[in-house]
């Protein structure tokens, strides 16, 4: 039976993630680049979709800007703490848990960051809540 994670996810809002990321302390360059992707965002929502599917305890993720697949897709193990980089490039112990059928809780501790993030789908919607420390930044994705 598939995932209630697995298909196409494009972004459609998202809130306090400038805050978000002055919080986790990411470089200046990759807030610059998140900034344009936001005003991209609002032009054409499709200029940002992730494609997802959880196979077995493996999370598989894609990431599309403008169509064309970039770097930072993978995929990880449920359950299992590795270490890898965090979207901005820096080094993290990351670990994935499927708490429900529709939501998987990612944390990502390093260097001056303790991130959760919440991944829960609810029909064709999916919000992702990402939070360190007392700020949280929440995206909002449709099923494409």
């Amino acid at each position: 039976m598939p995932s209630p994670f697995d298909g196409k996810w494009s972004l459609a809002h998202c809130d306090a993630a400038a805050a978000f990321y002055e919080a986790i302390k990411s470089p200046d360059e990759y807030k610059e680049k998140l900034k344009k992707l936001a005003e991209a965002v609002k032009k054409d929502p499709s200029s940002y979709v992730e494609e997802l599917k959880v196979e077995g305890a493996t999370f598989h993720r894609a990431v599309y800007i403008n169509g064309e697949k970039k770097k930072d897709s993978g995929e990880a193990p449920l359950n299992t703490e590795v270490d890898a980089k965090i979207a901005d490039g820096r080094p993290a112990k990351i670990k994935l848990v499927k708490e429900a059928d529709n939501k998987i809780v990612r944390t990502e501790v390093g260097d001056g960051f303790n991130i959760k993030t919440v991944f829960e789908v609810a029909g064709d919607e999916m919000t992702v809540s990402m939070t360190n420390g007392s700020v949280t930044s929440v995206e909002k994705y449709k099923r494409v």
